[in-house]
């Protein structure tokens, strides 16, 4: 299909006129129907398809016969009974009917390189403002100000829907491939896998300074209103070994020697949007930065019924100046069966991947239940040693460069700090007995502002100084949670 060909969708059920624009806006050639097309003629030509209401439903064989033909299927306000016909279509370790979903978004299924994504847009961020921090000029000086929780625009539900199915149907044209041997030959029992797709859009109206040297401004300006897109993919993998597992219970599948690991394997990108305003330099180049995504945290935490039993990378494996080489090199012999569970058979799973940082490093925040991967900033400052920013590094010169300009020299805020686009890295292997498990999903991003002390601000005191503070975003309540559905039949 060429790059600008318009794809087709047909929607099923009732449907604003805004939705019905936004998809247009996305280049999608809308058809709008009164009843399910018959998936058997239609679904090669269908880039997507959406369901919205109870009376429209599909069947299992259906499901599949769409989801081979790369069709993206669009799900809003399902009933509980049709989520359970995706979940036996799919056969995905991802507990689809606990997705909790959003009003106004929907649930998207669809196939990336012979693997189910699905894709919730359950994400409710929370931001907070860091505290405050400025160079010591003299021994009392105090800090400006305190940290405060922040008060999100909500996301445009019509937009980010039109932008999810715009990702997804790109997606599924995907053929980037990973280095790994992680699916065992056909006629295997006892496997599951899928990907849990998270796509978490930062719009920051708040600014740090606004361009007259107010401290603390909400703005509509689109020249200032700064975007970031965090496209974060949890790829699963589940192998009942041991014993066979169909028809267990947790019980009798583990006092017959029985253990499923199931790896989750990271990957992604925490980027500058596309449509967001630039890096803001201040009224004068210099005078101030803001927002650098000086840290990006993701990872993965277990119910009660899992445990970790590995993860990696575990530090670095080289380093050359200021570029950090990692590496995942996980190898495991699974022992399954084959032949209807006749023969023992053993299957060696493996995943490679290489990565280099460039000014940042990885570090693993490892918990009791499981780990983060934290991507921090280590350049004319260390993120991950000085999280606080109470040491003079970032400011002693740090960030700060000397310059010469109109007859005075002056400091003011480097503008080479890195480009806004950290990529996500990692594997985790839990161990459980069949059943259903709680995974809990967590992110947390770093956007941080700098202000030169040449440029004097509202939250200066009687001196101007260097300053900074950041905003955190991260999900609501205890995390992204769902159930692992590690049952056969």
């Amino acid at each position: 299909m060429p790059h600008n060909a318009k794809r087709q969708i047909a929607l099923v059920g009732s449907y604003s006129n805004a939705f019905v624009k936004a998809l247009q806006h996305e280049n999608f050639d809308v058809e709008q129907c009164d009843s399910v097309p018959k998936p058997a003629t239609k679904a090669p030509s269908l880039a997507a398809l959406a369901l919205k209401g109870e009376e429209y439903t599909l069947a299992e064989n259906e499901i599949t016969l769409m989801l081979d033909a790369k069709t993206v299927l669009i799900f809003f306000e399902p009933t509980s009974t049709l989520l359970e016909t995706v979940q036996r279509a799919t056969n995905t370790p991802i507990g689809i009917p606990s997705l909790g979903l959003v009003d106004g978004l929907p649930l998207l299924v669809y196939m990336v390189n012979g693997m189910v994504n699905v894709a919730a847009n359950n994400i409710l961020t929370e931001a907070q403002v860091l505290p405050l921090m400025q160079s010591t000029l003299e021994q009392n000086s105090k800090m400006s100000s305190e940290g405060f929780q922040l008060q999100l625009t909500p996301a445009n539900a019509v937009e980010q829907a039109a932008m999810s199915i715009d990702s997804a149907v790109s997606a599924t044209r995907s053929t980037k491939s990973y280095v790994s041997n992680l699916d065992p030959p056909a006629g295997v029992i006892g496997f599951k896998r899928g990907t849990l797709v998270y796509n978490v859009s930062v719009t920051i109206t708040w600014l740090a300074w606004s361009a007259n040297g107010t401290y603390n401004v909400t703005t509509s300006d689109p020249s200032l209103i700064q975007k970031y897109n965090l496209n974060w993919y949890t790829d699963l993998y589940s192998y009942a070994t041991g014993a066979d597992c169909r028809g267990k219970s947790s019980a009798e599948f583990t006092s017959a020697g029985g253990i499923v690991y199931t790896i989750a394997i990271d990957r992604g990108t925490m980027l500058r949007a596309s449509d967001s305003a630039p890096r803001f330099l201040g009224p004068t180049s210099g005078y101030c930065s803001y927002y650098f995504i000086d840290s990006n945290q993701t990872g993965h935490h277990s119910g009660s019924s899992l445990r970790m039993d590995a993860y990696q990378p575990r530090g670095l494996d080289s380093q050359i100046d200021s570029q950090v080489r990692y590496n995942i090199n996980f190898e495991q012999d699974m022992q399954m069966f084959n032949n209807n569970g006749n023969s023992a058979y053993t299957f060696k799973a493996q995943y490679t991947n290489s990565f280099t940082l460039d000014k940042f490093q990885l570090h693993e925040v490892l918990g009791d239940s499981g780990v983060d991967f934290s991507v921090d900033y280590n350049g004319y400052y260390d993120r991950w040693a000085d999280p606080g920013f109470v040491t003079d590094k970032w400011w002693n010169p740090g960030v700060y460069e000397k310059v010469y300009r109109e007859g005075w020299s002056h400091w003011i805020v480097r503008e080479n700090l890195p480009a806004d686009n950290l990529p996500i890295n990692g594997l985790i292997v839990f161990s459980s007995s069949v059943g259903q498990h709680t995974l809990i999903s967590k992110y947390s991003i770093g956007c941080r502002a700098f202000k030169s002390n040449c440029w004097r601000t509202t939250s200066d005191d009687k001196h101007t100084h260097f300053q900074t503070t950041a905003i955190s975003y991260f999900p609501g309540g205890s995390g992204l949670q769902y159930t692992l559905d590690l049952t056969w039949s």
